[in-house]
C-alpha cells in the first residue's frame, strides 16, 4: 500500500468514526440505566426497549407514519409515474422544464411554505391530512423523478412501446407488459425514497397539522422532552430505518450497474 493511500485509508477511517461516534454513544445510551459521571454506563438494561414496543402512542405515531409514507407513495405513482413515461418517450423537450420543478421543493424553506399553506388551505372544509399526504407527495418529487429517468435514459423504451402498440398490444396493456418490468428497479428506488420523505418529515406535519396528527418524527421530539433513554431508543430505530433503507438502495443500485455491463 503506498503512502498515499494510507493517508486517504486513515483520513476516511477518522472521518467514518467521529460520524459513527454520535450514533454509537446513542445506542449505548439506549441500554444504560445511569449514565452521569462514569465513562460506560453503572448498569445496562432492555426495560427502555420494552417501554417502548409496548407504549400505544409509539405506536400510533408509527401507524399514522406508515400511513403518511404509504399514501405518498400511492399518490406519487398515479400522478408523477405516467408523466415521467411520457416525458421520456414522447416528448424530451419537456424535460427542461420540469427541471424547474425539481428545484421548487428545495428553493422555498419548510417553515415558509408551510406557513402559505396553512393560509390557503387551513379553513377548507377538507381533511388537512389529504392535503399533507399531497405536499410531502410533491415534496419528493425530485427524488421520483431522478431514480425513474435515469433508468429512461438507459434504454430505446420508445421503440420498445411502439413495437409492442405494433405487436396488438393497448397503450395500458404495452406499459404495463413491456415498460413497467424494464423500469421495476427504478420504481422500487423511487417509492422507497418517497415512502421515507414521508415518514421522516416534520416540520410540515407538526406545524399544517397543529399537532393534532402525532407522526413518528413528531413523537421523537416529544419523548426527548421526558425521557432520554428512551428518546435514544426510538432514534436508534429511526436510524435502524434509514440503514435497511440504504442498504436496499445500494443493493438494487449494484444490479443496475451490473446489468448495464
Amino acid at each position: 500500500m503506498t503512502t498515499e493511500r494510507k493517508w486517504s485509508v486513515g483520513i476516511l477511517t477518522m472521518i467514518a468514526g467521529l460520524l459513527l461516534l454520535p450514533i454509537l454513544a446513542t445506542l449505548v445510551y439506549s441500554f444504560a440505566t445511569n449514565w452521569v459521571k462514569t465513562i460506560l454506563p453503572a448498569s445496562w438494561t432492555l426495560k427502555w426497549y420494552g417501554q417502548l414496543v409496548t407504549n400505544s402512542d409509539f405506536m400510533t405515531a408509527t401507524i399514522n407514519s406508515l400511513i403518511v409514507g404509504a399514501a405518498a407513495v400511492v399518490v406519487a405513482m398515479v400522478i408523477f409515474l405516467p408523466v415521467i413515461f411520457y416525458i421520456n418517450v414522447f416528448d424530451e423537450r419537456l424535460k427542461a422544464k420540469v427541471r424547474y420543478l425539481m428545484v421548487m421543493p428545495y428553493a422555498v424553506p419548510g417553515i415558509v411554505l408551510v406557513t402559505g399553506l396553512v393560509q390557503i388551505y387551513g379553513n377548507l372544509p377538507i381533511p388537512k391530512l389529504i392535503f399533507l399526504i399531497l405536499i410531502i407527495t410533491a415534496l419528493s418529487f425530485p427524488a421520483f423523478y431522478q431514480s425513474l429517468d435515469n433508468v429512461f435514459m438507459s434504454r430505446d423504451f420508445r421503440g420498445m412501446f411502439e413495437q409492442a402498440r405494433m405487436l396488438g398490444e393497448r397503450p395500458v396493456s404495452a406499459f404495463v407488459h413491456v415498460i413497467l418490468p424494464n423500469i421495476k428497479t427504478g420504481v422500487f428506488v423511487a417509492m422507497l425514497l418517497t415512502f421515507t420523505t414521508g415518514f421522516s418529515e416534520y416540520v410540515i406535519t407538526n406545524i399544517f397539522l397543529n399537532g393534532d396528527y402525532e407522526t413518528f418524527k413528531i413523537y421523537m421530539y416529544r419523548l426527548m422532552k421526558a425521557n432520554g433513554n428512551a428518546n435514544s431508543v426510538l432514534t436508534v430505530c429511526y436510524f435502524g430505518l434509514l440503514i435497511l433503507v440504504a442498504i436496499i438502495l445500494m443493493k438494487l443500485s449494484g444490479k443496475d450497474v451490473k446489468a448495464g455491463k
